[in-house]
């Protein structure tokens, strides 16, 4: 059988840990033999008991001090192919190529970089700089969306010939949707709380939203104080709380009428697919990935970037119409279904 690996800096919540957590379970097992490679085991979000999938903890805990550790484990088991994810480790794993083979190098990119990277601090400033060197190293750079792969086309200059699009994958659920009195209408984002993700002019829509309108917020992150601080100044402590976070996304997502995206840059988010897939409509700006999954006035509504009058409009529009909740769920999995994802995965190392 042919080894994979796939390499994570932890499997704590987050898009990139639960994709690679995902692919891992559902890859073929009579063809391949698979690992999940941590760098930081501690204080994982998903679970580590994985049937099939052997769990390699390297605790090394920052990618800096992994490099000699994974170039032994590559140069000793000699696995056929390597999935990666994250710009650091990404980086890493180029320069760990340059000591050993590795047959098939396969980067997933989950940002659109040259976005992101104007939201970011001086740390991810500086990782964005060996991109193009990165990826000289991979036989093929996985992209979420479309924005994703013309960022790195056109941005940094990587050969088209490198590059495939393959969205991530939606997992089904049988849990049903919890309803609501009319007066009630509830929405949450589900989240990183950082910058590029737009809570804070969300809660400024909410501020002018009616008092029925209530916000959940679910995640933690380097705003979390600040998020608290303006919710008080604003006065909305009786609408709109933060629960960090929660094992039972999918369950919450079901107890709520919209999840809403505010974010300034997506690569390709998972969130929206969790709440299409239990039938909970979405209203998103238009960043990376969105219009792959959402249809308008179908699932959701997509609203053009910084138009938050309009945004603040589709919430209350959402939250008032009747949706056909099964057919959302029955959309979302015919186009994103894990297994059809996992074969185009499956399909890079024939």
């Amino acid at each position: 059988m042919k080894k994979v690996y796939f390499i994570l800096s932890h499997l704590r919540a987050g898009g990139s840990e639960r994709v690679f957590w995902i692919l891992s379970q559902y890859f073929d097992k009579s063809i391949y033999d698979v690992s999940l490679i941590l760098l930081d085991s501690r204080n994982p979000f998903f679970s580590t008991d994985i049937e099939g999938v052997n769990i390699i903890n390297l605790d090394s805990v920052r990618a800096s001090n992994s490099f000699f550790k994974l170039r032994k484990l590559i140069k000793e088991e000699r696995p056929y192919a390597i999935f990666t994810t994250g710009g650091h480790i990404n980086t890493l794993l180029s320069l760990i190529s340059l000591f050993v083979y590795i047959p098939k190098l396969i980067g997933r990119e989950s940002n659109v970089m040259d976005v992101m990277t104007k939201l970011s601090g001086i740390k991810d400033k500086f990782w964005d700089l060996f991109v193009p060197f990165t990826y000289k190293r991979f036989n093929v750079a996985v992209c979420q969306s479309v924005e994703i792969r013309n960022s790195l086309a056109n941005h940094y200059k990587i050969p088209q010939r490198k590059l495939v699009v393959i969205p991530n994958p939606v997992l089904p659920t049988k849990i049903n949707i919890i309803t609501h009195p009319k007066t009630e209408k509830k929405i949450i984002i589900i989240a990183r709380l950082a910058v590029e993700k737009g809570i804070i002019r969300l809660l400024r829509m909410i501020e002018i939203l009616p008092e029925e309108y209530s916000l959940t917020i679910v995640g933690e992150g380097p705003l979390e104080h600040s998020i608290l601080r303006i919710i008080k100044s604003l006065k909305l402590s009786n609408r709109v709380r933060s629960v960090g976070l929660v094992s039972n996304v999918t369950q919450l997502i079901a107890s709520h009428n919209l999840l809403v995206l505010p974010s300034f840059t997506e690569g390709f988010p998972n969130v929206v697919l969790e709440a299409l897939a239990v039938g909970i409509p979405v209203v998103a700006f238009r960043v990376g990935g969105v219009q792959a999954v959402l249809k308008h006035n179908f699932n959701g509504y997509i609203v053009d970037p910084d138009d938050v009058q309009t945004f603040a409009n589709c919430i209350i529009k959402a939250c008032n119409q009747e949706w056909d909740h099964e057919a959302i769920k029955a959309d979302v999995n015919s186009r994103f279904g894990v297994q059809q994802v996992v074969r185009q995965y499956e399909a890079l190392l024939s």
